[in-house]
């Protein structure tokens, strides 16, 4: 067999190219200090490794959620001692307040001002932002501002007397009772409130004649019939018409409370209409209107901070502000309080509402420092899942420095080799021993 003097050089060519790549691959892997360059020289520990990745990237991704609950929870911890700090400031001037001895009106009028400036205060507090500008206690709804006032109504009040006049009417059995009244001026509806008893009868109320409202068929029980204020001008007659069934009882009264005479009674066969007898009545004071409202979210914000774990990072303006009991916000509060005081009538109730919104808002407090600890417990937790999963990872996938220095070295040798044989082959020609 013929062997051409090209193919020995080419020879010893492919072997320092070979040798040469092999040392490049060696420095490679020792620059970026990666096992393995490409997924294709293990396939398995290139799956593992990236299972590793990915588990450590949400990890990571959950401490840094950590330092946004934490930094959230800290400021909201800051924040409600602020609060209780100046709702115990409230509870000693409303001690002063309902206090009988030294205090007059001035001395009143004095405290309610230092109250209205709390609740400034409070109010400040209630709608504080963090350094992104989101609101803290507006739950879900962080970009709006949780707390505001209630602006004051521009329609002109219309004052109607809060007493009504009563009017026991009658009472009968059987047969037609007529009962006609005569309206002397407004005051409301005029409401007929009736009993039939277990048998049904009947009742009809006409005005001026003409009828405005009735039970339509014989009824039973108890019930109610009204005729709007509207359609009572003074001097309008009303007659109140009940058909009792043989052997039946039945009762009404009449609630009005404008201007009423009685006009007299006909009464149905074996009837016994009882004497007409006024009585006054004073209603239940109505509560007062709200001053203040809520705008944010009911729902609390949850964060993620393990990987089957989620922690609230707030609280809601509802929770923390608005009584549990009554469902009045601490603002309205202070703002009553203020309101009795410059009246010159402070009540111990209000005082007591002050007393729940601070134990609502300690309780809050607390929650909020259980949870600061939670974090900090999950976050040492996460770094330890950390720790374990990139030590693996550096088992799979990091470089052995030593081996592969060695492994340098000798392909570095290799590749000298590689280059002398090379240069022998080219002195070699048989032209030298011609």
């Amino acid at each position: 067999m013929r062997i051409s003097t090209a193919y020995p050089q080419q020879f010893n060519v492919n072997a320092m190219f070979d040798q040469q790549n092999k040392l490049n691959l060696t420095q490679s892997k020792i620059a970026s200090g990666q096992k393995y360059l490409a997924p294709s020289e293990n396939p398995s520990a290139a799956a593992y490794a990236l299972s590793f990745k990915q588990s450590i990237g949400e990890a990571t991704q959950h401490q840094d959620n950590i330092a946004t609950a934490s930094q959230r929870l800290s400021l909201e911890e800051t924040t409600l001692a602020s609060v209780i700090d100046t709702i115990q400031r409230l509870q000693e001037l409303g001690l002063q307040g309902v206090s009988d001895s030294g205090n007059s009106v001035v001395a009143r009028n004095a405290i309610a001002d230092e109250f209205d400036q709390l609740n400034e205060h409070l109010m400040g507090l209630a709608n504080t932002r963090n350094s992104n500008g989101e609101y803290l206690f507006s739950g879900t709804k962080s970009t709006v501002m949780p707390f505001s006032k209630i602006a004051p109504s521009t329609d002109i009040p219309v004052i109607i007397d809060p007493t009504a006049t009563f009017i026991e009417a009658a009472t009968g059995t059987s047969g037609v009772t007529e009962k006609n009244y005569t309206i002397g001026g407004a005051g409301g509806d005029f409401k007929v409130s009736y009993n039939m008893d277990a048998v049904p009868d009947k009742m009809e109320i006409y005005v001026d004649d003409k009828l405005m409202t009735s039970t339509k068929d014989a009824v039973s029980g108890a019930g109610s019939l009204t005729i709007p204020g509207a359609d009572l001008p003074a001097g309008s007659r009303v007659k109140i018409v009940v058909t009792g069934n043989d052997s039946t009882s039945w009762r009404f009264n009449v609630s009005y409370s404008g201007g009423i005479t009685e006009d007299g009674v006909t009464s149905g066969a074996g009837t016994t209409i009882a004497e007409a007898q006024q009585v006054t009545t004073t209603p239940t004071a109505e509560a007062i209107p709200a001053a203040f409202t809520y705008s944010g979210s009911a729902v609390q914000r949850s964060i993620q901070v393990g990987s089957a774990r989620t922690i609230t990072d707030g609280d809601t303006g509802a929770a923390v502000f608005i009584s549990t009991s009554t469902g009045k916000s601490l603002f309205d509060t202070v703002k009553n309080f203020s309101t009795e005081l410059r009246a010159d009538k402070p009540t111990l109730e209000t005082l007591q509402e002050l007393d729940n919104a601070m134990i609502q808002v300690s309780n809050i407090r607390s929650n909020v420092g259980a949870r600061m600890n939670a974090l900090d417990r999950q976050k040492a937790t996460n770094q330890d899942f950390i720790v374990s999963n990139q030590t693996a990872l550096s088992q799979i996938a990091d470089l052995d420095y030593a081996t592969a220095v060695t492994q340098l070295n000798l392909q570095q040798t290799s590749l000298q080799a590689a280059q002398q044989s090379y240069a022998k082959v080219q002195g070699m020609s048989l032209f030298k021993y011609l």
